[in-house]
């Protein structure tokens, strides 16, 4: 795919897990067909799959994210940032006229970009080229360590604005969105920093996404997932949070028939909701809220997390496999109803770690329908039996 160059520009591991890859080289596969039927669906594609390359200098692009051309999105995709010595290395390279990975963007219907891939490099462009980065830790160029933009010559200036060159490769809107998205899939298992949900995302963009992207900033659901300093925490870095919230809304009807492809539901779900009403959002939201005050009057600050019998301590990892096993075996529940027994809840889950069963549901194979089941009706039994 992209060719990768000496400097560390990528913006994050690649994290494609074992679900996403088997779905990856099904599909593979699945190309490998006889000759006479190949070539019609690579015309297919190459119709429904429109790209333009473009070569951008910096002046060029730091305008277009100042005027909103192109949309970073704080929200959108992980949520981290370069600090300024790498933002400045990136700088560094371009005086040094090193080649950069190209950008990835995608064109809304507006004809407005989003960035599917290189979002802190424009990140560091825009700082740069608004006088808001100052350089540091400069190994080549170390003339220009504690400069900004505003404190080069004009030609130097020039020079950097106008020469130095990003290429970007962009998704045109036409595209079909099918494609679009296993365009966006293959690039993420060829390297470049998108994980699911960034993937997802980038594909599905609008009020559905806006509600995950909502729902994961609320104050229970940071409490339990302990994140009360989210810039730190993984799982809000790279949008873990959000991909719970979508894993909740996804299965909540269903859970008791789900019969595999865990990545493809949630794709599913997605794709069929994405505009979906406002009533239907709303009662989403209460749905979720509710079911955290449940989880929460029931498991305390125990919730989706793991007993250790050996220590016989909670360890602080959340867990997404009891994240479903709490979440849909308390959905039925109202949270006056299981806190009078919340001692009791907690002392009896702490066993069902010394369960055979429950463990096998929660520690191999976890998206298996079998055992994405058992764990959430092992946890439901518990509970009724409990309040019964």
């Amino acid at each position: 795919m992209l060719a990768k160059s000496g400097l560390d520009l990528d913006e994050a591991p690649d994290e494609t897990d074992d679900e996403e890859l088997d779905v990856d080289i099904e599909e593979a596969e699945a190309l490998d067909d006889p000759g006479d039927e190949l070539q019609p669906r690579w015309d297919k594609h190459h119709r429904e799959l429109l790209t333009s390359v473009l070569d951008y200098n910096l002046n060029t692009l730091s305008d277009l994210v100042a005027t909103d051309q192109i949309d970073l999105s704080p929200r959108y995709q992980r949520r981290d940032r370069w600090k300024p010595d790498r933002q400045s290395r990136l700088i560094e390279s371009f005086f040094m006229n090193v080649p950069i990975p190209p950008i990835f963007l995608n064109e809304d219907d507006y004809g407005k970009y989003s960035v599917i891939d290189g979002k802190q490099r424009l990140t560091a462009i825009h700082e740069f080229m608004r006088g808001r980065l100052r350089l540091k830790g400069l190994k080549v160029f170390q003339e220009l360590n504690d400069k900004t933009v505003d404190d080069l010559s004009p030609s130097l200036r020039s020079v950097i604005g106008t020469r130095a060159n990003l290429r970007a490769t962009i998704i045109l809107r036409q595209s079909n969105k099918e494609v679009k998205f296993e365009v966006f899939r293959r690039l993420n298992t060829g390297g470049v920093s998108l994980n699911p949900q960034e993937i997802r995302n980038s594909t599905w963009p609008g009020p559905l996404n806006e509600l995950l992207l909502d729902l994961s900033e609320d104050a229970t659901f940071r409490r339990l997932l302990g994140m009360a300093k989210p810039a730190t925490s993984t799982l809000f870095k790279e949008m873990r949070d959000v991909e719970l919230v979508l894993r909740f809304f996804a299965f909540r009807e269903d859970w008791a028939t789900f019969s595999g492809g865990m990545a493809k539901r949630l794709d599913q779900f997605m794709a069929d909701n994405q505009r979906a009403s406002q009533g239907a959002l709303d009662e989403m939201k209460s749905s979720f809220l509710g079911t955290l005050e449940t989880v929460e009057a029931a498991f305390g600050a125990t919730a989706f997390r793991r007993f250790n019998p050996e220590s016989k301590s909670w360890r602080k990892p959340v867990l997404a496999a009891l994240f479903d096993a709490q979440m849909f075996a308390a959905m039925s529940w109202r949270p006056e109803r299981l806190a009078p027994h919340a001692q009791q809840i907690q002392s009896a889950y702490e066993q069902l770690f010394s369960d055979a069963e429950f463990r096998q549901a929660i520690d191999a194979a976890t998206n298996t329908p079998a055992r994405f089941r058992s764990r959430i009706e092992i946890t439901r039994k518990l509970l009724t039996e409990i309040v019964s």
